[in-house]
């Protein structure tokens, strides 16, 4: 396994220095992202994707791989070959560089893996025009559990987090979405507060909060196995408190509890995930799915044999009726705009701007009586 792995690095280290064939995408990947398997699962949602559209009766668009390290800057990648028609930017990669490097060299840049907070500042970016992020913002996370509780009618909260960037944005997006919807976040400071060493002290300072300021739910904005996480889990709390998160809610505790399921699905989901499964003999994630839509959108934005222009976006009709492959390619084809399904969002993505997507709520309910009720 590790010889395999060791060979891939090598093999798209020299595929992305020497290259010397054009084609029409280029996928870069990060060894990190190899040895996670990330590129992978990812590939096998593209290539699913690339045969659909030959059943479709289309040729769909060459492909070439590179990968580059997290903080090389993407033109190395470049230097050495002639420039594709579409980028498949890796996970988590500077939004800065990329789209500096689109603006420069004219590329449009899909963005499959891109999900955190750097998003937010996408649109005032220079080059944001041809910057696609084909996942949803984390952000849709806070959304989805801020309108789950003003539906359950837990409006009244207090909000913690764990101090991280990416939680602090998801915090303040929650506050936000919460209050906007007639909800309201109680506390000793305005909006969340920050646990970043949740010591006995600290959290039985925050059992104290909780008492006094009787929330209905407490939000707890972190990872699964965090510290702070494993301190809230620990803690005793009103029996009628729901402890809400991030991610989904597995484990059965003494209180009600309310979490979010990041994978993200599309109208396509169903179709999709079966055909994977039955293709590939697992049942696929989140990436998959990604690297499903990102072939999509590829198959239909290619340009066809002789075709000089600059591969864009523009088919892209965010607001029409979403469609299958074989009848979006039809209609762009024809020269019409038009819209996919897709399997992990909506597909409803623009210039600079995130898809939306649906998000299941994980409710659990308690395990027992608390002995504080």
């Amino acid at each position: 396994m590790a010889t395999g792995v060791v060979a891939a690095l090598f093999g798209l280290q020299s595929l992305a220095a020497s290259a010397p064939v054009r084609s029409d995408v280029l996928m870069l990947l990060t060894p990190e992202g190899l040895l996670a398997g990330v590129g992978d699962g990812f590939r096998r949602g593209y290539e699913l994707a690339m045969a659909d559209a030959r059943a479709c009766g289309v040729e769909p668009p060459t492909l070439q791989l590179g990968w580059v390290p997290p903080e090389q800057d993407p033109r190395a990648a470049l230097t050495a070959r002639p420039l594709p028609g579409l980028l498949i930017a890796p996970p988590a990669v500077s939004l800065v560089s990329y789209g500096l490097l689109a603006q420069e060299l004219g590329l449009t840049v899909l963005l499959p893996l891109q999900r955190g907070s750097s998003l937010s500042g996408l649109p005032s970016l220079t080059g944001a025009d041809r910057l696609w992020p084909v996942l949803p913002a984390r952000s849709l996370e806070a959304d989805r559990l801020a309108k789950g509780l003003i539906e359950d009618r837990r409006s009244r909260v207090l909000v913690i987090h764990d101090g991280s960037s990416e939680q602090i944005a998801l915090a303040d997006r929650f506050v936000a979405s919460l209050s906007g919807d007639g909800g309201r976040v109680v506390g000793y400071q305005e909006g969340s507060q920050e646990i970043a060493d949740p010591d006995a002290r600290t959290i039985t300072r925050l059992v104290d909060d909780v008492d006094f300021f009787r929330p209905q739910a407490l939000v707890v904005l972190t990872t699964p196995s965090s510290p702070l996480a494993m301190a809230v889990r620990e803690a005793r709390w009103p029996a009628d408190l729901t402890l809400v998160w991030p991610f989904p809610a597995r484990e059965p505790l003494a209180n009600a509890q309310l979490g979010v399921d990041p994978l993200s699905r599309g109208p396509g989901w169903s179709r999709f995930a079966e055909t994977f499964q039955r293709h590939y003999n697992y049942a696929p994630s989140l990436v998959e799915a990604t690297g499903y839509d990102t072939g999509q959108l590829a198959a239909v934005a290619a340009r066809r044999p002789g075709d000089t222009k600059p591969w864009d976006m523009a088919w892209l009709d965010p607001k029409a009726q979403p469609r299958e492959l074989c009848a979006a390619l039809k209609t762009r084809r024809q020269g019409g705009r038009t819209a996919l399904k897709g399997a992990a969002s909506q597909l409803d993505l623009g210039e600079g701007s995130p898809p939306s997507a649906q998000l299941q709520l994980t409710p659990l309910p308690a395990a027992g009586n608390d002995p504080r009720s």
